[in-house]
């Protein structure tokens, strides 16, 4: 997991390029005043028994999100929020304390204009058969399409009823020619984006009492709108600073990871606690084996009903996400099926360790009563830790076997996530500094 760090746009590039893969400034160069393009998102691919060997690559372990005024999702949102605490605060005390329901709205409209973070239950849940096709924070306006009302039966007024609060302060846009347009703004007529319309943050309304509801095979995880803010806001996280530095660099060049540990959920966050409770509900606490059984449960959901994202494996650069975003959306690639399983285990009260390798994350966890039948195991402080590998659907702690099982075992950095801004590095016992 070594990067080289663009001196211009920051982007944490593979260690053998020789110019950002963001910006083309060449690696050691000086900074250029040409601002960097935003990437560009692939679509979503579908997901298979086993990621491809390129899928399984950390091309940069750098967390990069899209983060909104009234919200966001990811680590750019955690950094933004923490480095800016304290004038927060001094403005909040000038600002009118927000009501329920618009902290509800700026929480929800957050995760709508985020679909890549939080999936398109939220959407559905909310919406309807209508999609919010922009958050315009500057001009404090929120864009939509529709189907025609007439083909699914209703009228457009009670179509926009749920999240509407004046459908008179609504605009439409007018046809030119086949394509919808509204001010700058035009999209192509379809059959689901029959209608383009706007209207004011203000008019838009969700329920403060509203419980987004996303059911697997198992449990049915649940999230109500103070557990939503919290997440956004950061709380429920470990948190902590963003980007590990080896103790080595290349040509004197910056090389650093990310501390995926940061996003871990919190022990009894009330979301998670919920849904682990009802995914182990039937292991009797004092069964015997019944450590090793819930242990096994929560790795099983995460490989199996977690789809591995072909996607994040694409960019040049990572998305890591909270662990209630993992669920929401339903897709996640290693690193964030770590934070996930991390993140459940908290609420079980397991010690586990997070391991790094050059390409790739894991979860170990303390051998206990389980088996060690497939030599994937490590010593720390005296302890051994056995994998638990999120990747592999059906993966049994112990005994069962992985592709690439080499690079799997070239181990080089662990940390407790609840040990905050602790990394060690294994070859030397020493810890890792942080930019």
């Amino acid at each position: 997991m070594t990067h080289l760090k663009c001196s211009q746009c920051g982007l944490n590039n593979s260690d053998d390029a020789t110019a950002c893969e963001r910006c083309g400034v060449a690696l050691g160069s000086e900074p250029v005043t040409t601002p960097p393009a935003p990437p560009d998102f692939p679509d979503l691919f579908t997901f298979g028994t086993q990621p491809p060997k390129h899928s399984r690559k950390l091309k940069v372990i750098l967390a990069v999100v899209i983060t909104l005024a009234v919200g966001g999702g990811g680590w750019a949102l955690y950094r933004k929020s923490a480095n800016s605490s304290r004038g927060k605060e001094a403005k909040r005390r000038q600002l009118v304390e927000r009501t329920a329901d618009e902290r509800s709205r700026d929480a929800l409209l957050a995760c709508l204009a985020q679909p890549g973070f939080v999936g398109t239950n939220v959407s559905e849940q909310l919406l309807g058969p209508v999609r919010l096709e922009l958050l315009q924070v500057p001009d404090q306006e929120v864009y939509f399409s529709s189907p025609a009302p007439e083909a699914l039966g209703v009228t457009f007024e009670w179509m926009v009823a749920p999240f509407i609060t004046d459908s008179k302060r609504i605009v439409m846009a007018t046809d030119d020619g086949g394509r919808l347009r509204l001010g700058k703004y035009s999209l192509l007529r379809t059959e689901s984006k029959y209608l383009f319309f706007k209207t004011p943050i203000d008019n838009i309304k969700f329920d403060s009492g509203t419980v987004l509801k996303f059911p697997f095979k198992q449990a049915t995880y649940t999230l109500d709108m103070h557990e939503l803010e919290d997440f956004l806001d950061n709380k429920s996280i470990f948190g902590g600073r963003m980007n590990a530095r080896m103790e080595q660099t290349r040509e004197g060049k910056p090389v650093i990871f990310a501390n995926h540990g940061a996003l871990v959920g919190k022990p009894q966050e009330t979301s998670l606690r919920r849904f682990v409770d009802e995914l182990t509900r039937d292991i009797q606490p004092d069964a015997e084996g019944a450590r090793e059984a819930r242990v096994q449960r929560v790795l099983d959901f995460v490989s199996r009903e977690i789809e591995y994202d072909f996607r994040e494996t694409t960019y040049r650069f990572e998305l890591l996400k909270r662990p209630n975003e993992v669920l929401m959306s339903r897709q996640s690639d290693c690193s964030n099926k770590a934070i996930l399983l991390g993140s459940m285990l908290e609420q079980l009260g397991e010690d586990y360790l997070f391991v790094y390798t050059p390409d790739h994350i894991t979860v170990a966890v303390k051998q206990g009563n389980f088996p060690v039948r497939n030599g994937l195991f490590l010593a720390w402080q005296g302890e051994v830790w056995l994998i638990a590998e999120g990747t592999t659907p059906g993966f049994r702690i112990g005994v069962d076997r992985v592709q690439e099982e080499e690079k799997l075992k070239d181990f080089k950095h662990v940390q407790r996530p609840r040990d905050r801004d602790i990394i060690f590095d294994l070859a030397t016992g020493k810890q890792l500094s942080f930019q």
